[in-house]
């Protein structure tokens, strides 16, 4: 855990009040909320649901990285699962999450399991359809008309043995991705019941009274004349668009210079509470750079999954009044095998011939391992002939809806990135660099696994255990460096909250008034490990419990929380 009292480029240092009656303010509410992505956005709806008038502010036009997202949903016991003939409980979720890892304690995450169901019930009164019908296989999104799925490591034998299997990544009743309906639906819930948002104006620092209490933001609002140039530069950074490092990182540059040229400084008394949802730091070399240095240099191949606006600015903005911060260096790094399923049936392994992950595992974990490999995380996916080519075929035909998003880049990288062939397997070592005697033991091993079937020491599913012994023999290159097999990332760490409130949290664990965090702006469920559904779980779990502590304030103290000018 560290704090910090120091600005950055994107932020200042907090301007200080004798008392919040001192400043002649341009806007006031109860809440501000500050980033409208799929945090903001939840917190600001459950804020005005229990009365509380909200002002949400946002860098550009709101959404982030949430819109951008698959629009699945993680949660235990719901209904769509009984409609299937799907047996789940919380009590399984929690123990299946416990044993992934989490930094919650046993009571906070039994209170997110235990929430899971009504969260999601939640926003599906809202206008969020969901289905019922499961998809059996592994797969990191499922094909258009299976909408419930294994989104993690359930079903994996190291799992499998201390929680029972179920699949709990609920997507979204649509074609392809679903992200965007999730945040339209809840924005277009919370405008109706009066939230104010207010959009292109990043918030530049916080303000707070002379105690240290955060009673307002300062904001660089944009005049309406430059907010589609402003858009069409948030739209530069598409996080699904190959390749497009180089091109992110130009427009991120002129946005920060429209930004500081046009942007006139106004002030938002917030009268019971801030919350920072502004997402990580996805989008922030700098900082990618001091937490991950072995990952950073990479950025022009990863496919970050964000938006512009997750620029780390809401951590910073934590720090400078004092708030700490946890987990730092945590990111999720996908590097997802299936589909093509037959992919898990072959070999990862590194520059020395090793297997270090089992195949079948959940992408993140893959993910990062690969990172700790020799040679910046030089990995190759080793297959025989048989499997290489029912692997091409299923990219050929990988499911309703799923060409574009899973089969053509699969073949892409096969064409492009430097797949390699050879009769042998000690060929195939010196084309890639691979150690010969290394990659022998290891393909050795796995048909004596197959063979004798047993075990795999890896812990890989017994139905993916495949023997490697029909040539020729291809290395698949999936290194984090290969531009055109890219690496997904986004990062989990961030400030320190109370469990119990959502409230950001200094270095020794007291609270500071008036300041929240939610979504991947703080320390989470799902900071040590990542399944897919957990983040828009996390954004409605984060965000409502944030607005409820705040709404509770206003309620105790309402002439209190009435007071300040505007």
């Amino acid at each position: 855990m560290t704090s910090a009292n120091t600005p950055s480029e994107n932020v200042l240092p907090p301007l200080v009040l004798e008392t919040a009656d001192t400043l002649p303010w341009d806007d006031a509410a109860d809440f501000v909320v500050v980033g409208f992505g799929g945090a903001g956005v939840a917190a600001a709806l459950e804020a005005a649901e229990l009365g509380v008038s909200v002002i949400a502010v946002d860098r550009f036009g709101g959404g982030g990285a949430t819109r951008y997202s698959g629009g699945v949903i993680y949660a235990a016991d719901t209904k769509q699962q009984r409609q299937a003939g799907i047996q789940d409980s919380t009590d399984e979720m929690f123990k299946y999450l416990k044993a992934e890892g989490t930094p919650l304690s046993d009571r906070g995450l039994k209170q997110f399991c235990d929430e899971s169901a009504a969260n999601m019930e939640w926003v599906e009164q809202h206008g969020i359809p969901y289905g019922g019908s499961p998809y059996p296989g592994k797969t990191s999104f499922p094909p258009d008309g299976y909408w419930i799925y294994y989104s993690g490591n359930e079903k994996t034998p190291e799992f499998e043995s201390r929680a029972k299997p179920a699949p709990r990544g609920h997507r979204v009743v649509t074609p392809g991705f679903g992200g965007h309906i999730h945040f339209g639906k809840l924005r277009d819930a919370a405008l109706a019941l009066g939230v104010k948002v207010i959009p292109h104006a990043p918030v530049t620092r916080l303000i707070t009274d002379k105690t240290g209490a955060v009673v307002g933001v300062e904001i660089n609002a944009l005049p309406e004349s430059a907010w589609s140039e402003h858009d069409a530069l948030d739209r530069i950074v598409d996080p699904w668009k190959p390749l497009n490092g180089p091109r992110a990182e130009r427009g991120i540059v002129k946005a920060r210079d429209m930004e500081k040229q046009l942007g006139t400084t106004k002030r938002i008394r917030a009268r019971a509470g801030v919350v920072l949802s502004t997402g990580g730091y996805t989008y922030n070399l700098d900082m990618l750079g001091r937490y991950r240095p072995e990952v950073a240099p990479s950025y022009e191949g990863l496919l970050r999954l964000g938006s512009m606006g997750c620029d780390g600015s809401g951590i910073q903005l934590g720090e400078t009044v004092g708030g700490a911060t946890g987990h730092m260096e945590r990111m999720f790094l996908g590097s997802p095998l299936s589909p093509p399923v037959s992919y898990t049936y072959g070999a990862i392994v590194n520059a020395n011939g090793e297997r270090y992950i089992n195949e079948d595992a959940y992408h993140s974990k893959v993910g990062n391992l690969m990172s700790k490999q020799p040679g910046m995380g030089k990995s190759w996916l080793i297959l025989d002939w048989p499997t290489f080519r029912k692997a091409m075929k299923q990219s050929l035909f990988p499911g309703k809806g799923m060409f574009m998003m899973w089969g053509a880049p699969v073949l892409f990288n096969v064409i492009f990135g430097g797949t390699r062939w050879s009769g042998t397997l000690e060929g195939l070592a010196r084309t890639t660099g691979i150690d010969p005697a290394g990659l022998r033991r290891t393909v050795e091993e796995i048909n004596a696994t197959a063979r004798e079937q047993r075990p795999d020491r890896l812990g890989k599913g017994k139905d993916k255990i495949h023997a490697i012994e029909h040539g020729p023999f291809f290395a698949v290159n999936i290194s984090i460096a290969n531009r055109f097999c890219p690496t997904m990332m986004f990062t989990l760490g961030g400030l320190m909250v109370d469990e119990e409130t959502g409230g950001v949290l200094d270095a020794q664990n007291h609270p500071i008034s008036g300041l929240y965090a939610a979504g991947r702006t703080a320390v989470s469920v799902c900071t040590y490990e990542y399944m897919s559904g957990m983040s828009i779980a996390d954004t409605v779990f984060s965000g409502r419990r944030a607005a409820r502590h705040a709404a509770s304030l206003v309620q105790k103290h309402p002439l209190k929380a009435a007071g300040g000018s505007a």
